[in-house]
């Protein structure tokens, strides 16, 4: 009976350990992740822990793809507008014609 509970707790331990060791090689950008599961009573398992940490990614990369967009249209939208001798193109028929 005591190997076995020795056992469990070595792998208890062990867990820890690479939780530990994955909370610290992160980013800071992920510092919210890191308070979210070290403020938790009992530490998650390290499954659970990547779970997170993975949501948190691709919740940032949801976001950031629609930041990168908007931006990329108003860069675009001003550069136009000041270039000198820029007129913009009259449409005829499906095609652009400058003049």
């Amino acid at each position: 009976m005591k190997c076995q509970d020795d056992a469990a707790l070595l792998k208890r331990y062990l867990e820890n350990d690479r939780i530990y060791s994955f909370l610290a090689s992160l980013n800071a950008e992920f510092d919210p992740v890191r308070v979210q599961v070290l403020g938790k009573e009992n530490l998650l398992s390290l499954n659970e822990t990547i779970s997170i940490n993975r949501g948190e990614e691709n919740r940032r990369g949801v976001m950031l793809e629609l930041v990168t967009e908007g931006s990329a249209m108003l860069s675009n939208g001003r550069n136009n507008r000041f270039v000198k001798g820029f007129q913009p193109a009259e449409y005829e028929h499906g095609t652009a014609t400058n003049q």
